[in-house]
């Protein structure tokens, strides 16, 4: 129970950390970058709920597709901008949070028993290929439709950006 409560702590801290860095950059692409570490947190905190799938689903459809989008938009979008902006030099005091930041995450992860809070012989993973056979079978059509507005999403965007730039 202590292990769960420290592990919980540990990793509400850096969601909390990086949602507060993602709203105070000043460079977007550093916000962006402490969004999906925001993002990481949270399906961290799925873990620690014992919710293996949400934290996943997190994973795959927030730092995969959104956060990359994100990054892809305002990289695409703002090149010339980031050139001309000067290169702020390295503070030792971030350097140091950072430092003390990974140790306590390290020392967290050799200290807790998360790697026994799973047997792994009792999981059949009926529950994931559940959720597989209801997406492939049942909601097939609903999920190419929405792959491909989302596709023709991503084409739209580059479409602009490029009339944009002309």
């Amino acid at each position: 129970m202590l292990d769960e409560n420290i592990a919980f702590v540990v990793i509400s801290a850096l969601t909390i950390g990086s949602a507060i860095v993602a709203l105070e950059a000043k460079q977007v692409v550093y916000g962006a970058i402490a969004l999906a570490f925001s993002f990481l947190g949270v399906a961290g905190l799925f873990i620690v709920l014992d919710a293996t799938f949400v934290a996943l689903f997190q994973i795959i459809v927030y730092i995969g597709a959104v956060a990359v989008l994100i990054l892809f938009t305002v990289m695409l979008v703002t090149r010339d901008v980031e050139a001309e902006s000067k290169r702020e030099p390295v503070k030792p005091m971030g350097v140091i949070i950072a430092v003390v930041i990974a140790v306590l995450v390290i020392i967290v992860a050799s200290v807790s028993n998360l790697a026994t809070w799973y047997d792994t012989g009792s999981f059949s993973g009926s529950i994931v290929s559940g959720i597989g056979t209801l997406l492939t079978d049942q909601y097939s059509l609903p999920l190419e439709v929405l792959a491909l507005v989302l596709g023709a999403s991503v084409v739209g965007a580059l479409t602009l950006a490029k009339v944009e730039r002309e």
